[in-house]
């Protein structure tokens, strides 16, 4: 009797899965990206800065299912490709309403470890450039379940800009417990 597992025909697609996904070449170093500005994107009356290096694929609201049990802005999971997605309303998260679906609402993909998300937001604004000068030292008033989230800010146009970290979103233990008991 030999101490090997007996592997099962899914055991064996498992196998072939994680190996088809195992890159052909060896990674290289990331070049530095020169005058790539950020992501610059609409939720609710915020205008939010997104690193794009944070940001797997942006896609069109897809259809979601939702899950009993969870926190209201758990909206629910999609499926992306064989790929089960949290969808989660980034607006209602940081205490503001609800969002509103609109036309232009997407998905902003990001991931954490295996686990995927996708944040609801209202529009895609597009890249945005700013120079050092644009910087504020100082922040405007924010939402204080938005302020966590924030790292800085550039103002331009008349608008502010507030850079939203992804990292600092996806390890809140708030976001992690998405159950509402």
């Amino acid at each position: 009797m030999t101490d090997k597992a007996v592997l099962t025909p899914f055991d064996d697609l498992l196998k072939s899965d994680r190996h088809d996904l195992e890159p052909a070449l060896p990674q290289a170093a990331p070049l530095p990206v020169v005058g790539i500005g950020p992501l610059a994107v609409c939720v609710g009356e915020w205008r939010l800065l997104f690193a794009m290096d944070a940001i797997t694929e942006i896609i069109p609201l897809p259809r979601i299912t939702r899950v009993p049990g969870m926190q209201p802005w758990l909206l629910g999971i999609a499926n992306l490709r064989g790929i089960v997605i949290a969808v989660i309303d980034l607006q209602a998260f940081v205490g503001d309403k609800p969002a509103s679906f609109m036309a232009g609402s997407r998905l902003l993909l990001v991931r954490s470890g295996e686990w995927h998300y996708g944040l609801v937001v209202d529009e895609i604004i597009g890249m945005r450039h700013f120079g050092p000068e644009k910087r504020q030292n100082a922040l405007v008033t924010v939402a204080s379940g938005l302020q966590p989230y924030i790292t800085g800010m550039f103002a331009s146009d008349q608008s502010q800009w507030l850079i939203f970290d992804v990292d600092r979103l996806l390890n809140d233990p708030r976001f992690l417990r998405a159950t509402s008991r």
